[in-house]
């Protein structure tokens, strides 16, 4: 095909491309936060014209459009190597999964280059009954996914314009495969720190003569004060960001979780009084897990109180701590 019909065919063709990229960044996007799968981003780019045209040229396609399949073009990038399989597997259940390929297990153990997972879609010819992906079963897309570190890899490598081990200079190949090995080992050891994280948090939560009981030997950090709103409040949304706030103003004012478990201990039977009077004005309106333990701090830590009332001055409230203060005494 000569250029300028190649053109008039990308231009027909991009519209759905586009509609295509848009529609699967949702769709995936869905699919990790119901998977509970933390990840850095999901974008997707479409082949500019150029580079489309660059690629039939060297790879010498008789029919560019069905043979180029990174016309569309998803990247996930996640946090953890243990990640990618979850991922993988998602993908081959949601998509026609036309081709799978592990560039990782495709590099030779001394060699270092381009690490990443790709998978050659469609979507499912039943998603198509939808407006938004209405014609659109025909064409292909590819998601790459990769580690955060991987990457940094290739966008690094890139720069470098290496596409090839034998473009390297000689005196420059000894760093890169340093480089690349402690790049894969970095991403091993951050996967280990969370297993061991994890690990860390069932360890402070156990069973105990038929109770779930929460362990205060432990040390007071942000793993251990986390654990122990999830264990003490665990209908209630967290934000780790407002959890570290609240692990400041512990250490500030010298109040251990096993003090903590005591005031809680002492106010619960008052939070759903305390809640409703906060939101007679919002009958939808529920305290988070951190909000619920300065309510009890308030209630039960004089220094701590008055340091907040320093920092933020509100009568109103004022008015409701002393008002359940006394109710506590009764």
């Amino acid at each position: 095909m000569e250029r300028e019909d190649l053109l008039k065919q990308y231009k027909n063709d991009n519209e759905s491309y586009c509609r295509l990229g848009g529609n699967l960044v949702y769709a995936l996007t869905k699919f990790l936060n119901d998977k509970k799968i933390s990840y850095h981003s999901v974008t997707h780019r479409i082949k500019e014209f150029d580079s489309f045209f660059e690629k039939i040229d060297r790879k010498k396609y008789d029919n560019p459009f069905d043979e180029i399949e990174d016309f569309c073009g998803l990247r996930i990038i996640c946090y953890y190597p243990h990640d990618l399989k979850r991922i993988g597997d998602f993908i081959h259940d949601e998509f026609d999964v036309l081709e799978s390929i592990d560039k990782t297990a495709n590099l030779d153990p001394d060699r270092f280059g381009y690490r990443s997972n790709h998978y050659i879609v469609k979507i499912k010819k039943e998603w198509a009954n939808a407006p938004n992906y209405r014609d659109l079963e025909e064409f292909k897309a590819e998601i790459q996914v990769r580690t955060i570190l991987m990457h940094a890899w290739a966008d690094i490598e890139h720069k470098l314009a290496y596409k090839k081990q034998e473009q390297v200079p000689t005196e420059f190949r000894r760093k890169l495969y340093q480089l690349s090995a402690l790049l894969e080992i970095a991403d091993s050891q951050f996967q280990d720190l969370k297993n061991e994280k994890e690990d860390l948090k069932k360890s402070l939560v156990k069973e105990k003569e038929g109770e779930t009981v929460f362990d205060f030997s432990t040390e007071l950090n942000l793993d251990s004060l986390q654990t122990y709103l999830d264990f003490a409040f665990p209908d209630r949304e967290r934000d780790k960001e407002v959890t570290a706030q609240l692990l400041d103003e512990f250490i500030k004012y010298k109040i251990s979780l096993e003090e903590f478990d005591k005031m809680r201990i002492k106010t619960e039977k008052l939070l759903p009084e305390i809640e409703l009077d906060l939101f007679k004005n919002n009958p939808n309106g529920k305290l988070m897990q951190v909000g619920y333990a300065r309510v009890i701090l308030d209630l039960n830590c004089d220094s701590y109180l008055e340091g907040r009332l320093k920092k933020y001055s509100n009568s109103m409230w004022l008015n409701l701590v002393e008002k359940y203060r006394d109710k506590l005494k009764k």
